[in-house]
């Protein structure tokens, strides 16, 4: 659903807009805080660099299930769907979860929508969504999470590895390091996912600094 926004040209002819909130994000993060602006009668506007309100969860590997039940998984204002309170949900359950909650929200989300820039202006902040036009707004939330970003450690010996090296991000399924050794680098929840999910067809070593 729209909410209001007044438009407004300024000298240089840009397409200015003036809303309360920019949420940049329209993922688990950025709609949790626009239902938490509503609620304080705030009029926020999510804006998504995807072509989807469920963030970057689309995008992550096929066999990922949430690291919690479904009764700790649920968003501000809506219940994780599904009967079975201590399951761990799927990755396209959450999806369909956060599309659901993107259709109930009160609030507008912009999908491709991927913000350039932002900037203090006269008191306000100056958000670039990228496709021209400007947003003027009296607060901004960073909701954008890291996954468009990894971190690739510039670890000694790269340069002469002949090996393929995979980024959690790129990593999809187990099919294509079927019958290789692999080293899966870390012991987060998803290290220790993908670690499993490996060692079914391949010879898995788990690299972690601590025990």
């Amino acid at each position: 659903m729209s909410v209001n926004i007044d438009v407004h040209r300024n000298q240089g002819d840009l397409l200015r807009e003036y809303i309360d909130v920019t949420v940049i994000g329209g993922g688990q993060p950025g709609l949790a805080a626009a239902h938490t602006l509503l609620c304080r009668g705030l009029r926020p506007v999510a804006l998504e660099a995807s072509d989807r309100t469920a963030g970057s969860w689309p995008r992550y590997y096929d066999s990922l299930t949430l690291f919690s039940p479904a009764r700790y998984s649920s968003l501000p204002g809506l219940p994780f769907p599904g009967v079975d309170r201590d399951r761990y949900p799927h990755r396209d359950e959450a999806v369909a979860s956060l599309t659901a909650h993107a259709d109930r929200l009160n609030a507008e989300v912009r999908t491709g929508c991927r913000v350039s820039a932002v900037r203090r202006d006269d008191g306000a902040f100056a958000v670039e969504p990228g496709e021209g036009g400007r947003l003027s707004a009296r607060a901004g939330v960073a909701a954008s999470g890291a996954f468009g970003r990894p971190h690739r450690p510039a670890l000694p010996g790269l340069e002469e590895f002949t090996g393929q090296l995979l980024h959690a991000v790129g990593y999809r399924s187990p099919a294509p390091l079927t019958g290789r050794r692999a080293v899966v680098i870390g012991a987060g929840n998803s290290a220790v996912q993908i670690a499993a999910e490996l060692a079914q067809t391949a010879r898995v070593t788990l690299a972690t600094v601590g025990r």
